[in-house]
C-alpha cells in the first residue's frame, strides 16, 4: 500500500513541480546565451532582464518546493480529504512515510538542478579549471590535516548530516501541523504557533551545545581543528533523535489525538 501512497503522492506533486523545472531549463539557456554574447546600445539590457528572470526561476523553485511539503500535508491529511485518507487500509506512519519520501526526493532534485543550473549559466572553461583546482588544494589540505581515512570519514559523516538535515526540517513542519490540528478552531495559527515553539527550542539547545563545546575547548590549533570530527557526529546524533521524536509525536497525534474538521 506505500507503494501505492507514494505514486499518488508522486504524481499530486510532479503537477506542480516539473513545469518550473522546465522553466528553469529554459532560463539557464536563454541567460547562458544573454550573456556570452556582447550586446550594445539598448540591447544591453538584456543579459540583466535575462539574470532578473532566470534568479526568479529560482527563488521560486525553493519556495515552491517549501509551500508543497506544506500544503500536501496539511490539505492532504487535515482538510476534509483527510477523511478519506485516513479511512484507507493503512496506518497512519504509511501517510506521514509517503509524503516524508517525496518531499525528500523533490527537494533533492531541486537542490541538484538548481546548482547544476548555476553551474550552467555561471562555469566557463577557464572558471571550471580554477574550480577544479581550488577543490582539489581544499581537499589536498584537508588530507593533510586530518588524514585520508578521517577526511573518508568526515565526508560521509556530512553527507549523512544533509540528509538527516533535511528529513529534520520537514518533520519539524510536520510535527508542527499535527500539533496545530489539536487547537479547535485554530487550527492553522496553532501549527504556526507550534514551528515557532519547536524551532526556538531547537536554537536554544544548538546555542547551549555550542557555547558547552567552546568552553571544553581551548584556543590551540590542534583541539580546533579535532572540533570537526567531534561537532559532526554530536549533531548527527542529536538530529537523529530530535527526527525520532518529532516523527513519533506526529505519529501519536494521529493515531490518538485525531482531530478533523
Amino acid at each position: 500500500m506505500l507503494g501505492k501512497l507514494l505514486k499518488h503522492e508522486f504524481k499530486a506533486t510532479a503537477r506542480l513541480l516539473l513545469p518550473i523545472y522546465l522553466v528553469l531549463f529554459v532560463l539557464t539557456i536563454v541567460d547562458r546565451i544573454a550573456l556570452s554574447i556582447d550586446f550594445r546600445g539598448a540591447l544591453n539590457v538584456i543579459p540583466g532582464f535575462a539574470t532578473m528572470a532566470y534568479v526568479i526561476s529560482i527563488v521560486t523553485i525553493a519556495v515552491v518546493s517549501l509551500v508543497i511539503i506544506v500544503l500536501r500535508f496539511y490539505k492532504n491529511l487535515m482538510t476534509d480529504e483527510g477523511y478519506l485518507m485516513f479511512t484507507l487500509p493503512v496506518k497512519p506512519s504509511q501517510l506521514i512515510n509517503s509524503k516524508l519520501l517525496v518531499s525528500m526526493f523533490w527537494n533533492l532534485v531541486s537542490f541538484l538542478l538548481i546548482i547544476a543550473s548555476l553551474l550552467g549559466v555561471f562555469l566557463t572553461r577557464e572558471r571550471f579549471g580554477l574550480l577544479k583546482d581550488g577543490i582539489r588544494m581544499v581537499l589536498n589540505e584537508m588530507g593533510k590535516e586530518f588524514g585520508t581515512f578521517n577526511m573518508t570519514l568526515l565526508t560521509i559523516e556530512f553527507i549523512v548530516l544533509v540528509i538527516i538535515a533535511l528529513i529534520n526540517n520537514i518533520l519539524i513542519i510536520y510535527a508542527s501541523i499535527a500539533v496545530g490540528q489539536l487547537f479547535n478552531g485554530h487550527k492553522v495559527l496553532g501549527s504556526f504557533a507550534a514551528y515557532i515553539g519547536i524551532s526556538t527550542v531547537l536554537q536554544i539547545v544548538v546555542t547551549v551545545a555550542l557555547i558547552t563545546l567552546g568552553a571544553l575547548f581551548h584556543k590551540s590549533f590542534e583541539e580546533i581543528s579535532a572540533l570537526p570530527q567531534i561537532v559532526f557526529p554530536l549533531t548527527i546524533g542529536f538530529t537523529i533523535i530530535a527526527n525520532g521524536l518529532f516523527y513519533w509525536g506526529t505519529n501519536f497525534i494521529f493515531n490518538r489525538k485525531l482531530n478533523l474538521e
